[in-house]
C-alpha cells in the first residue's frame, strides 16, 4: 500500500474518531453506538471461544437488527423542516417556552415574536426555575433615518410600523423584564450589526431541544412569509454551527456592554 494511501486511511479514521466523539458529547445516536459496543464485546468473547447460550446469541443479534432497522425507518423519516411563520400556528411555541429550562433569542428588532404573552410564558417558564435561563440579543437602538432602519423597513413591502419604533418598544419590553424578581436569570445586550437571520433556540443542549433560524429575505410582503429551518442534534454539525452562531452573537453583545 502506498504512503498516500496510508495518509488517506489515518486521515478518515481521526475524522470518524473525531466524529464519534462529538456525537457522544452532543449525546447523539446513542442507541447506535450501544448496539456497536455491545456487539463488538460479545464478538470478542466468541472469538476467544466463550461459550455463550444460543438464546443469548440470537437475542443480542435480532436485538441489534431491530435498533439498526429502526435507525433506518428513522433516518429516512423527517418532519418538514423548511417552513414559514404560519408554522408557529399549525405547532404553537407556547408549550415549548412554558416548559424550557433555557431559550436563546437573536432578532434584530424581536417585537413580532416577543409579544406580552411570550414574554409572559419566559417569566412562568424558565425565569421561573432555579438554573433557568433566557438570553435574547436585539440590535442597538437607532433613529429612523439610520441606514439600519432603511434596510430594515426595506425587508417588507408593507410595513405596520418603522423597524426603529418596533425596536423601541422591544428594548423597553425587555428593559421591563431586566427588572422582574425570578428565579432564573434573564439577560439581554445589543449588537449594532443586522446578519439578516433571526435565531430561536429552546433548550439548545437539552435532549429534544431544537433552534429555529429564520432568513430575513428581501422584499417579502409580510413577516409570516419569511422562510425559516427547524434544526435538531440529529441535523449534526449544522445543528451545531447555529448554535456556535447564537454564542458568537452573545459574546458580541456582551463585549460591547463591558
Amino acid at each position: 500500500m502506498s504512503p498516500s494511501a496510508d495518509t488517506s486511511i489515518g486521515v478518515m479514521v481521526r475524522r470518524r474518531i473525531k466524529q464519534v466523539i462529538a456525537d457522544l458529547r452532543h449525546r447523539r445516536f446513542i442507541d447506535l453506538y450501544a448496539t456497536t459496543l455491545v456487539a463488538l464485546v460479545f464478538s470478542a468473547l466468541l472469538l476467544v471461544g466463550a461459550d455463550l447460550p444460543d438464546g443469548v446469541r440470537w437475542s443480542l443479534l435480532f436485538a441489534g437488527l431491530g435498533i439498526l432497522l429502526l435507525r433506518t425507518a428513522f433516518a429516512n423519516y423527517r418532519d418538514e423542516r423548511f417552513l414559514d411563520r404560519s408554522d408557529y400556528d399549525r405547532n404553537p411555541i407556547t408549550d415549548d417556552l412554558r416548559t424550557a429550562q433555557d431559550v436563546w433569542i437573536f432578532a434584530p428588532v424581536g417585537s413580532n415574536f416577543l409579544t406580552d404573552e411570550r414574554c409572559d410564558l419566559l417569566r412562568r417558564g424558565p425565569l421561573a426555575k432555579d438554573g433557568g435561563t433566557v438570553r435574547i440579543v436585539v440590535l442597538g437602538q437607532f433613529d429612523p433615518e439610520d441606514p439600519i432602519s432603511e434596510q430594515l423597513d426595506a425587508l417588507l413591502d408593507f410595513p405596520v410600523q418603522s423597524a426603529a419604533d418596533s425596536l423601541r418598544e422591544t428594548r423597553a419590553r425587555l428593559a421591563a423584564m431586566e427588572q422582574w424578581a425570578v428565579k432564573g436569570n434573564f439577560a439581554y445586550g445589543d449588537i449594532a450589526f443586522n446578519p439578516g437571520f433571526s435565531i430561536i433556540a429552546v433548550n439548545p443542549h437539552a435532549a429534544g431541544g431544537y433552534a429555529n433560524v429564520e432568513f430575513h429575505g428581501f422584499r417579502n410582503d409580510a413577516v409570516r412569509s419569511r422562510m425559516h429551518i427547524h434544526l435538531t442534534r440529529d441535523d449534526g454539525v449544522w445543528y451545531t454551527y447555529w448554535l456556535d452562531q447564537f454564542e458568537a452573537i452573545w459574546r458580541s453583545a456582551v463585549a460591547d456592554a463591558s
